[in-house]
């Protein structure tokens, strides 16, 4: 983990944060690990892989298990095969963050265990640590736009390359059922630095940044293809009735992009925003290294850090249920620890105007002419 960059006293940006000159590599990185993993499949896996860039699935990064689902599950690739789709993976993001998607994947084998007194021989069939599946949308070629979604239960990564240029690596979507059993402890990092902050509140603060005294079952924008002004949190999780919630509930919890609610960061004393900080990165930086700048900046265009908010609800310690959320017009971060007695965790990172891409597209659109007209032609 790196040391919080604070902005600098004139404004500026930390040196790691300023635009990168020239560009980078990060996208062709990415590029060439997905054709190596391309051309290393057979006729029939590509075509189960392949799905044109603008196919309406691209949006659909639902983790929870179902049937029916596009793409190419991991078990079904030979082992030089599945080595190569976990290489897309690891290019594609930080190594901490590579490490935690392997541990989710790998919690379904004990998630398996446990399941077999309440779901008996079917628990295999959907507890399955090879069970995720693999979809392009657009051959990956250099100089091209396309992207990859890697997707199962408490698992969707969705990676998107414009122009063979920038990438966004948003929604990027992290559980873990459970939470916390024997040596695992998946997203215990991240939770234990939303504790710290929260705990480095003072009074008032606190009474500032507790929204509501009971926690959503899930996060609040659910999976939704692009998030909306207003988005409220669903009455329990699918499936479940172990953490319901009522109408006024789901009102004290919502989410209103252009009034974020909880205590803005600049509010926050010195230490208090290194705690901040902190946190953030701990979302933030799960995309490559290379990209964590690009990151920032956007961060940055939308006012800046110090603009996000902190917003917390539910109980204050870990043994009970919580949420927390970090807001920004680039910027949404959703953590809850709410179901199985505070032992089954979601956590993602969007950005609510560039997920899947978005707003790298339209850029892309606006500087590039895509009517087939030539310059000559014009006037």
């Amino acid at each position: 983990m790196t040391a919080p960059q604070h902005p600098r006293p004139d404004g500026g940006l930390p040196e790691a944060h300023r635009p990168r000159p020239g560009g980078s590599f990060d996208a062709t990185a990415v590029t060439f690990a997905a054709m190596g993993l391309f051309d290393a499949l057979t006729g029939d896996q590509r075509a189960r892989l392949l799905l044109p860039h603008a196919d309406r699935g691209r949006t659909h990064w639902n983790f929870l298990p179902e049937s029916g689902r596009h793409g190419l599950a991991l078990g079904e690739l030979d082992r030089r095969q599945e080595g190569l789709a976990h290489r897309l993976v690891a290019e594609s993001m930080s190594i901490p963050a590579y490490a935690r998607v392997v541990q989710v994947m790998a919690n379904e084998h004990l998630l398996r265990e446990l399941n077999l007194p309440l779901f008996g021989h079917i628990a295999p069939a959907f507890r399955d640590a090879r069970g995720y599946f693999l979809t392009f949308f657009g051959q990956p070629q250099p100089d091209t736009t396309w992207g990859w979604r890697l997707v199962g239960h408490h698992l969707s990564l969705n990676v998107t390359v414009v122009d063979g240029d920038l990438v966004s690596a948003t929604p990027f979507l992290l559980g873990a059922e459970p939470a916390r059993f024997g040596p695992f402890r998946i997203l215990g990092e991240e939770e234990d630095a939303a504790f710290v902050l929260l705990d480095s509140l003072t009074g008032a603060q606190q009474r500032q940044a507790v929204i509501h005294s009971r926690p959503p079952a899930d996060f609040v924008t659910r999976t939704v293809a692009t998030v909306g002004e207003v988005e409220y949190p669903a009455y329990h999780g699918v499936g479940r009735r172990d953490a319901m919630i009522t109408d006024e509930d789901r009102e004290a919890l919502a989410y209103f992009r252009d009034h974020p609610r909880g205590i803005r960061a600049d509010d926050l004393s010195p230490g208090q925003r290194g705690h901040f900080d902190d946190l953030l990165a701990r979302f933030v930086e799960r995309a490559r290294p290379g990209l964590v700048g690009f990151e920032m900046d956007r961060i940055a265009a939308a006012g800046g850090v110090g603009e996000l908010h902190f917003a917390w609800a539910g109980g204050t310690s870990v043994d009970r249920p919580h949420y927390f959320r970090i807001q920004g017009p680039a910027t949404l971060i959703e953590f809850d620890n709410a179901e199985d007695d505070a032992n089954h965790v979601h956590s993602v990172w969007r950005d609510p105007s560039n997920d899947f891409g978005a707003d790298l597209l339209i850029q892309h659109h606006l500087d590039h002419d895509h009517t087939g007209s030539r310059p000559e032609d014009a006037g």
